[in-house]
């Protein structure tokens, strides 16, 4: 549990030093989700799973976020950002679930394999292959 405190604090970092907040606004709850509090700029929502489930072990799984300024860069920097944390932590896999329309594009554009018609996953090295090439 403590690993995954300072995987929240360094998330919560990165959020406050991105979008100049002053206050802290991920919190970590005890079945291991990391959220953030309803804001107008930022929705995120991401699980930390280290069983097999759907899904591969060792994942982190963003099963929500959104930016209220879309198409500038935002999803890209955060997916850069945690590609580094799943590194740090040693997680091989990241995941999005319940892609909507959007996700779905964003996923596919940074190389993500679909799973089913709404769920996608990459590892982290083709992440960061993918990251290298840009």
């Amino acid at each position: 549990m403590i690993e995954y405190e300072e995987l929240r604090a360094d998330i919560d970092r990165y959020l406050m030093e991105r979008f100049k907040y002053h206050k802290s606004l991920v919190y970590l709850t005890i079945d291991n989700v990391i959220t953030i509090r309803r804001n107008s700029r930022i929705d995120l929502y991401l699980r930390i799973r280290k069983v097999e489930s759907l899904f591969p072990p060792d994942c982190l799984i963003i099963a929500r976020f959104g930016f209220s300024k879309e198409r500038i860069g935002h999803g890209t920097h955060f997916l850069r950002f945690l590609t580094r944390i799943a590194l740090k932590y040693g997680f091989r896999y990241i995941r999005i679930e319940c892609a909507n329309e959007k996700s779905d594009a964003f996923a596919k554009k940074l190389g993500f394999c679909s799973i089913d018609e709404e769920n996608f996953t990459i590892t982290v090295n083709d992440l960061m292959n993918y990251f290298s090439m840009e």
